[in-house]
């Protein structure tokens, strides 16, 4: 027996249809025409143009750019701010920087140090960076001055990352930056000063001087240049307005590749074909404005960030689904790196089950199945290599023996594995991933796979667990066992694709065709004439309690839920023909 065959070994069952009695729903093929009118918005709502926009500082993290001064080895610059904290307090601080500082808060001496090379900061999950080193100083309540004195050592960045950060990397909100200057906007909360020679240091002890003589020369206090970066756009008639959908995220990677499947060579593969072109070509530009302007949210940051499968695995779908069609070398310089990043790089547990660092280290979040394992199929057709496959089946099982309630047949939120329990609620999204993730691995995953028997049987169990929950007017709700939440369209959709491919493809009985029709006519429900999509949760983190889920706003035609809807239409029209 191989180590497949003993990982895949599992309890046998065969699925029975149970839960409530469904109305049976009119057989028209409308999916296909639904999908199409949902697509037709978002491409509607999507512009391939930029507009200019002043960069500003992001997430708390401190840019002290001298660049601008253009110190030369040995020459110093001075920079101040103001530091004002809630509460009396000792704040620790991330520090990155390459070269010699030092560093006072109220005139009192806190750091001082030297590094060869610069580590600029990572952000290593959401809003959570990496850096040099760190230090700790003492605040008052109220204003506190911060001045860091920066002496040039050629050809170093002079550069300081600074940020309060608690031990995780987090921000510390326990004190905020302001330049002290009164202005609407800031793109700085420093104020610089320099360059001037090391013989001439400026007294620390004493209020800092307004403006320096030097020599015949003034220097006064400045800030850096304010540079106006490229933005996308989001048209003012979309009916989604938080992010533009051109940009690169793990929803607009599942939605574009569902709109996708709609044709092969008419106007949505030739839509998703201008997204594809268009993304690579802003890639040179935008490496720079993310790497050297430390524009950390800026458009298109999650392509360089790249540190989670948010950034990678789901957004490069419809990429490597280009891949598939046709030979493209730019389209393959793209996808390959990221397919090393997810099968060498993204965080795992000790036995390679997917995780996260956050909201704690070794998080494992149902969400990341769906933005895994599809694409690790895509690799396994792209390359032939049979590794893909088994990495996408360990983490199906694996997933499954973290996150499922076997009372309830139901998977949590998330995993913590440091305290070895599950989260609080039966998201019904994460869910929906999980069940589409599954699907996938069932449609590609080859049969005499030692795998395939094992992910076959936790499918129909699945598949069963959740018509047990679905409401008599077809939909799910936001918390899965909770009727008196919500009603979620994203979840209803998930659902509807996995049985609706489940019945046709023959891994489901028939007797699951009337609940995979119930949610897509639930579904329907939730989309206007014009093609958009109401009742889609927001984007949703680990919560601790249900409350926290039922809480959760809904927006429309949110991407988070576009792919599942447009895939619905597409796998109810197949089921119906």
């Amino acid at each position: 027996m191989n180590l497949f065959s003993k990982i895949f070994l599992g309890i046998g069952g065969t699925a029975v249809l149970t839960g409530m009695s469904l109305k049976v729903f009119p057989q028209e093929n409308d999916g296909l025409s639904v999908a199409k009118k949902v697509a037709d918005k978002v491409i509607a709502d999507t512009h391939f143009a930029f507009t200019l926009v002043p960069q500003k500082e992001v997430l708390g993290l401190q840019v002290v750019d001298f660049r601008s001064l253009r110190p030369v080895s040995g020459q110093q610059v001075y920079a101040k701010s103001k530091l004002t904290a809630i509460n009396d307090t000792v704040l620790s601080f991330g520090l990155s920087y390459a070269g010699q500082i030092s560093i006072w808060i109220n005139s009192k001496p806190v750091y001082d140090g030297e590094n060869s090379v610069v580590k600029i900061p990572k952000e290593i999950s959401y809003n959570r960076f990496t850096f040099n080193q760190r230090f700790s100083a003492g605040l008052k309540k109220g204003d506190n001055e911060i001045v860091i004195r920066y002496t040039a050592v050629e050809p170093r960045l002079p550069v300081v990352f600074l940020m309060p950060a608690t031990k995780e990397g987090d921000l510390d909100a326990a004190a905020r930056f302001s330049s002290g200057i009164k202005e609407e906007s800031q793109n700085t909360s420093w104020m610089l000063l320099g360059p001037f020679n090391k013989m001439r240091q400026l007294n620390m002890q004493a209020r800092l001087p307004d403006y320096l003589m030097e020599g015949t020369g003034v220097l006064n206090w400045v800030k850096s240049p304010q540079r106006f970066i490229p933005e996308l756009e989001t048209p003012a008639t979309a009916a989604y307005q938080r992010d533009p959908y051109t940009d690169w995220h793990y929803s607009h990677g599942a939605m574009v590749w569902s709109i996708m499947a709609l044709d092969t060579d008419g106007k949505y593969s030739a839509f998703a074909k201008q997204y594809i072109d268009f993304t690579l070509q802003q890639i040179p530009y935008f490496v720079y404005q993310y790497n050297s302007l430390f524009a950390w949210r800026g458009s298109y940051h999650r392509i360089f960030r790249r540190t989670m499968l948010d950034d990678t695995g789901a957004p490069i779908l419809p990429f490597a689904e280009w891949l598939l069609r046709e030979k493209n070398a730019a389209v393959k310089e793209l996808v390959m790196p990221i397919a090393n990043y997810v099968a060498n790089e993204q965080h795992r547990l000790k036995d390679g089950t997917f995780c996260r660092p956050e909201p704690v280290e070794f998080t494992v979040w149902a969400d990341d199945l769906f933005m895994g394992v599809p694409f690790l199929l895509q690799m396994a057709e792209i390359t032939g290599d049979r590794k893909y496959y088994d990495d996408a089946s360990i983490q199906v099982v694996n997933f499954r023996k973290y996150l499922l309630n076997s009372a309830t047949g139901l998977y949590k939120h998330a995993w913590f594995n440091d305290k070895r329990q599950q989260s609080a609620a039966y998201w019904g999204r994460a869910n929906g991933w999980v069940a589409w993730a599954n699907a996938e691995l069932l449609a590609k995953l080859p049969r005499k796979h030692p795998a395939y028997k094992q992910v076959l049987r936790n499918f129909r169990q699945e598949m069963k667990a959740l018509i047990a929950y679905q409401d008599k007017n077809g939909f799910w709700h936001q918390v899965l066992d909770r009727p008196d939440s919500y009603e979620e369209t994203s979840c209803t959709a998930l659902f509807t694709i996995a049985l609706a491919r489940g019945v046709r493809e023959g891994w489901l009985s028939a007797a699951y065709k009337k609940n995979a029709h119930a949610g897509w006519e639930a579904v329907k429900t939730k989309i206007d004439e014009n093609g958009v999509v109401y009742g889609i949760c927001q984007g949703t983190d680990i919560g601790y309690n249900q409350e926290f889920y039922m809480k959760r706003k809904t927006i429309n035609n949110d991407p988070r839920g576009m792919g599942a809807v447009i895939t619905a239409g597409i796998e109810i029209s197949k089921l119906r023909k």
